[in-house]
Parts: structure tokens; sequence; C-alpha cells
């Protein structure tokens, strides 16, 4: 097997973890924001493997896998909505929102470092 699908599957499995709901179930039972400190970091890694590595196209590809695993995993656990804990958010409501907050910076990380990367080769 070549090195390159090797790391390509290694960041797709990395990305199957469910970060949004891990964070938001962490937050609603112990009532603390490290969850979410632990989703960036791991997000981070990803983002900076996928880009180091040449494989932005796993990034979209990852990150839209964290979102089904995420949203699915919060339905089959019985997730309550807890709309009043998560204001104006349901829980199922910020698994989407971190979601896609989380595509957007990563995609302007990606654009940022093109664009470095584009300045140099002149």
């Amino acid at each position: 097997m070549k090195k390159t699908t090797l790391i390509k599957i290694l960041l797709l499995i990395a990305y199957c973890v469910p970060f949004a709901f891990l964070s938001v179930n962490g937050d609603a039972t112990s009532g603390t924001m490290l969850f979410y400190g632990v989703m960036i970091v791991g997000f981070a890694l990803l983002c900076w493997g996928a880009i180091k590595t040449n494989n932005v196209a796993i990034l979209y590809i990852g990150n839209v896998i964290s979102f089904a695993s995420s949203y699915g995993i919060a339905k089959l656990s019985g997730l309550e909505p807890m709309g009043h804990y998560f204001k104006p958010f349901t829980s199922y409501g910020l698994i989407i929102a971190i979601s896609v907050v989380a595509i957007i910076i990563q995609t302007v990380i990606v654009l940022i470092c093109a664009r470095r990367k584009g300045g140099r080769s002149e």
C-alpha cells in the first residue's frame, strides 16, 4: 500500500471521532468547556495534517464524516435537545453549528496556507 493512501486512510479514521457530539455531551453532563478545547485541538491537528500532506479534499470529507458521526451518535444516544441549556440552540442545533463553523475556519486556514505557498513560488 502506498504511503499516501495510508495517510489518507488514517486521516479519515481520525475524522470519524464525533468531536462535536463529545463536546456538547461533555458540556451538558459535566458542565465544563474543556471538551470544546479538546475538539479545537483535534480539528487543528487534523487540519494541519491534511494541509501538510497535501490532502485538502480529505479535510472536507473528514469534516462531513465527523458531523455525520456526531449527529448520528447524538440521535442514537438519546441526547436530549436541552434547548434551555444551549440557548438559543438545541443540542442538535449546536452540533450542526459547531460543524459548520469548523468547516468555515478550516477553509480559511486552507486559503491562507495556499496564498502563502503561492506567494513563495513567485
